[in-house]
């Protein structure tokens, strides 16, 4: 592995047309599972819900120590140029930034801004027909856009609150296979996410959760993906020196290992 630090941080863009697709709760978990493996993680929260903001102000009241995540709630700025230059200056020195999108058209100035700064692009989908008709039109249009066919990037699909096995869900795979583009992991329907929510971590920091367990496999999936479409700097050369007593927690540590050794 290559131990030279990265000079600029890769930027995770999380995004869908759809709202209520599970995009918080991809961007969240995806920064608590880079800040478990040594990352130093910043999350830009661009919808207005700030939710994942809610998320962040949760994590750092809590009394047990868990790894820091930068948070900044960048639908805040009066201008759209102002918000990324500061954003930008706030998260100087950060490994990964991963960028909630609010719920936009692929024609909104604001969408193609946040779609020219990044480096690889995630979208959840949810099995619904509806979810899945909406979800298709955006990946369309987002291939066809002037913004990503002058740069393309790689983008991946993540299907959430995923039960029994889907009809349409199998349909959206097929549409992916002729796009070219990688279904990369499905996430349980479980009440995990929610519980996790609630008190600011994500599913890789839950301790004794065997349904947090059965999600390693799906998480480990998509940030090794998304490590293979962007350029890395070495997990050991990036982590922060761990403040005195703080102690990986077993899960947590589980996951960094199975991170680490397929690297």
């Amino acid at each position: 592995m290559d131990s030279t630090k990265n000079s600029s941080p890769r930027h995770i863009l999380v995004a869908n047309a759809k709202g209520g697709c599970g995009k918080t709760t991809v961007a969240t978990n995806l920064a608590a599972a880079y800040a478990n493996n040594g990352q130093r993680v910043a999350l830009w929260d661009y919808d207005p819900q700030a939710s994942t903001q809610y998320w962040a102000e949760i994590r750092h009241r809590r009394e047990e120590a868990c790894e820091p995540i930068e948070a900044l709630a960048s639908f805040k700025g009066p201008r759209l140029r102002e918000t990324l230059s500061f954003s930008r200056r706030a998260s100087e020195g950060c490994d990964v930034i991963i960028i909630d999108a609010p719920s936009l058209t692929t024609t909104n100035a604001q969408f193609e801004s946040l779609v020219r700064m990044s480096d690889v692009i995630v979208v959840p989908v949810m099995t619904s027909s509806i979810d899945i008709r909406a979800s298709k039109r955006f990946i369309t249009d987002l291939l066809t856009h002037r913004v990503y066919r002058a740069r393309p990037r790689p983008i991946g699909v993540v299907g959430n609150r995923i039960g029994a096995p889907s009809a349409n869900y199998a349909k959206l795979e097929q549409f992916l296979a002729c796009s070219g583009i990688t279904a990369i992991s499905q996430f349980r329907n479980t009440p995990v996410y929610t519980e996790a929510a609630d008190q600011g971590i994500g599913v890789v920091e839950m301790l004794d959760n065997r349904a947090a367990r059965r999600e390693y496999r799906a998480w480990h999936a998509l940030t090794s993906w998304i490590d293979e479409q962007t350029p890395r700097q070495s997990s050991v050369a990036s982590a922060r020196p761990r403040a005195a007593g703080r102690k990986t927690q077993p899960q947590a540590q589980q996951f960094v290992d199975t991170h680490k050794n397929n690297v």
